[in-house]
């Protein structure tokens, strides 16, 4: 390492020109970083629910729809339902509409005895009163329209809007979608009032909006305050604008490896740019700390003192950066894409902001005249004061202080251990924002647009007309509306319990399964809609029950499916092959899987990341010592979560790993340095209190660039990310006391010398 030093300050400009080569390769491809109008991309990877929950959609056909909404006590009236009519014709003819079902559409089965017909339920509006009572009670008197097309009370209606099909690779599908349904809906607004929009579609676009708006906060915000904390830690602008230009440089040629690598720009990758930019700038900081006019005063040569510098500071550097490499690197191990990527990227950027802290920064201080850079650095005054009153507390109180972190971290892992493992993908916005107010208000009125399968497999064609095949479905149908957060469910047979009671003059008493066989065939033969075609196939040999849900907590649905499964296990099925299946069963395996890859990322990194520590440190005590000052901070942000009640999910999940990989830097510059003291024959006592005032500022300084890099986060729009960047920031700030109170305080407890 140290013949790096050598070679960059006596070949400044070769160093600086080989950096900007090195960059240039990846700055040009800044302009190619693509972003994407969808959160598709957040499965797992080879999870076979997955696979069998897309065959189930080239069976059936795509399932994603999203529900306009509008009230009106006047809802069934002339004009209102001629506007329904307008409107569904008008959204039919978007391109990226593959159905629409409303009121105006739906076909209704009217019935006598023995005989029943299939007709729109619109096919003429009435004109007089009588005409249009009659119809709003055949409307809320039908269970097939009640909770899907309109509301129980007869005062709100929806439209359920199916798109197409579309290639994965069309990130813009649902943004053009989406656009020209707010063209349509807004020429019937006087009439109607405020449309409300809810489901998939929109919770999709949703998210990866406030992934574009936050990546339009962060980079402006982090250079601001970067800037700031700069300016108050050094009052120099020369060194400001250098670190600016250094940070620039790292984050430019970071980012410039998304279009190479084909990663795109989603919900986590957006992190990427304030990190890199924070923790470039914090090898910065190490290097200007040592810029002492003393030293400058000895040596009386920039080249030589720039030399000395760096010899000092790029050992304990290089190790942070390659620990920190290792941290992100470890989150390759997940099975889910963006968080894999994100590992990549960030270790990428560790790799970077090493290399150009120490091969383009020195040759542009070396650019500047000594005196415009290099300060009087006192010890006496300011933070070194109160480094040196710290010390002095903590080599005073040393036991006691061990005593009460011992308490502290017991208390916190009693707290850790009721965190739950739950994603609310309705609490990752916040209560003010349009989703969570539109879903608030469609889900109480009609149902829940969150969606679980069942997928009823027979081994033979036409054996769904059995009538016992029949009464299994119904069963789980049955059992299903028992169970918390079901809002509905339908399936082929409730068509077959219509058309039964509808042949026996709408006797409510037939809304029944079909006695026999020959009869389901009778009324398959009569039934001339295609409004089935989603629940059975032509075949009749496989069948979907849809379950409309508002329960939008992973360990809600997580305990919805397992009781759906369970009750399949527990009962005869008539040999029916039946699979609980669904965006839902989706969903919890991700966060399943996200969690049990955060455990192996986390050991895999701290296994690594405590090696090189090892090896580095020459030392088993040493190596093993610095384990307290970075497990304290991560246990102390899980005993936070659980005091809060924030649970593990897709973002605080990645806490940990992050942290371990960031919190380790300090330590290693703080060992480095009782190393270098020890090795001078200093006690224990006077070596960690050097260590201290040598390494405090640095420390301070690059953890509170830290906290800002993830302060930043909070000024997201997206909750996980703020719940991220939080805790992330308290992390930092429990890293530092870890550091200079904790480690010091331990190692004079452990030594049996401390008063």
């Amino acid at each position: 390492m140290k013949h790096i030093a050598s070679l960059v300050t006596r070949f400044p400009i070769l160093c600086l020109v080989l950096s900007l080569c090195l960059a240039a390769p990846f700055l040009i491809q800044l302009p190619r970083i693509q972003t994407v109008d969808n959160v598709d991309y957040f499965t797992v990877e080879g999870d076979p629910d997955v696979a069998f929950y897309q065959s189930i959609k080239d069976t059936f056909g795509e399932d994603e729809f999203f529900v306009i909404a509008f009230s009106s006590p006047e809802l069934f009236t002339s004009p209102v339902l001629r506007m329904i009519a307008a409107l569904t014709q008008e959204l039919e003819t978007i391109p990226e509409v593959r159905e629409v079902q409303s009121l105006a559409n739906v076909d209704y089965i009217h019935g006598e005895e023995e005989y029943f017909e299939v007709r729109p339920f619109l096919e003429r509006i009435p004109e007089d009163a009588p005409g249009m009572a009659a119809l709003r009670e055949q409307a809320l008197g039908n269970p097939l329209y009640v909770g899907n097309l309109v509301s129980a009370d007869g005062e709100t209606t929806a439209l359920v809007v199916f798109p197409t099909a579309h290639e994965a690779g069309d990130g813009s599908f649902r943004k053009r979608l989406i656009k020209q349904t707010e063209t349509v809906l807004a020429k019937h607004e006087e009439l109607a009032g405020r449309f409300h929009l809810a489901g998939w579609t929109m919770t999709n676009f949703s998210l990866s909006q406030y992934m574009k708006s936050d990546v339009a906060v962060f980079i402006p915000v982090t250079y601001l305050f970067i800037t700031l904390t700069i300016w108050l830690f050094f009052r120099n602008v020369r060194l400001t604008l250098l670190a600016l230009a250094n940070i620039s440089v790292c984050t430019g040629t970071t980012m410039g490896c998304f279009p190479l690598l084909g990663i795109t720009l989603n919900n986590v990758t957006t992190i990427v740019p304030p990190l890199v930019m924070a923790l470039a700038l914090a090898d910065s900081v190490h290097i200007f700390a040592h810029l002492d006019k003393k030293l400058l005063g000895q040596v009386r040569s920039p080249a030589k003192a720039m030399e000395h510098i760096l010899h000092r500071v790029i050992t304990p550097c290089f190790l942070t950066s390659l620990t920190t490499a290792v941290g992100f690197a470890s989150l390759a191990v997940s099975d889910i894409p963006p968080i894999k990527e994100f590992g990549y990227v960030a270790s990428l950027g560790m790799i970077f902001e090493f290399l150009f802290s120490f091969m383009l920064l020195p040759p542009l201080m070396l650019m500047c005249r000594p005196d415009t850079i290099y300060t009087h650095q006192r010890k006496d005054i300011g933070m070194g004061a109160f480094l040196g009153r710290l010390s002095t507390v903590v080599q005073t109180h040393a036991r006691p202080i061990t005593i009460f972190i011992t308490i502290l971290i017991l208390g916190a892992l009693w707290a850790a251990s009721t965190i739950r493992v739950e994603t609310n993908l309705l609490e990752y916005f916040k209560p003010s924002s349009p989703l969570r107010q539109e879903l608030s208000y469609i889900e109480p009125r009609l149902s829940g647009v969150g969606t679980v399968d069942i997928s009823v497999k027979a081994g033979e064609r036409d054996a769904l007309r059995d009538p016992a095949k029949l009464a299994v479905i119904d069963r789980l149908q049955t059992f299903a509306l028992t169970l918390p957060g079901v809002d509905r469910t339908m399936s082929f047979v409730d068509f077959l319990k219509d058309m039964n009671m509808s042949f026996h003059n709408e006797d409510p008493d037939f809304y029944v399964i079909p006695e026999s066989r020959e009869l389901v065939s009778q009324y398959l033969l009569l039934y001339d809609s295609d409004d089935m075609d989603e629940f059975i196939t032509s075949e009749y040999d496989q069948a979907r029950i849809l379950i409309r849900i508002s329960e939008h907590s992973s360990a809600g649905q997580a305990e919805l499916i397992h009781a759906l499964r369970a009750f399949i296990d527990q009962h005869e099925h008539d040999g029916l092959q039946i699979r609980v299946t669904g965006r839902a069963v989706q969903d919890v395996n991700t966060i399943d899987a996200l969690v049990r890859g955060q455990v192996e990322s986390l050991a895999l990194a701290a296994t690594v990341i405590t090696f090189i520590m090892f090896l580095a440190l020459r030392s088993f005590v040493a190596g093993a010592l610095s384990l307290i000052p970075n497990a304290f901070p991560i246990i102390i942000n899980f005993g936070i979560m659980g005091l809060l009640g924030i649970p593990l999910n897709t973002s605080t999940a990645l806490i940990s790993v992050v942290a371990l990989g960031i919190a380790v830097d300090d330590t290693i510059h703080f060992l480095t340095e009782y190393n270098r003291k020890r090795a001078e024959s200093l006690p224990m006592r006077e070596a960690l209190q050097r260590a201290i005032l040598e390494k405090g500022t640095a420390i301070c300084a690059s953890s509170l660039i830290l906290v800002i890099g993830f302060g930043v986060l909070l000024f997201s729009s997206f909750v996980p990310t703020m719940s991220f960047g939080g805790l992330s920031a308290v992390i930092m700030i429990t890293a530092v006391v870890g550091d200079l109170i904790v480690l010091p305080a331990a190692m004079l407890s452990f030594d049996g010398k401390s008063e």
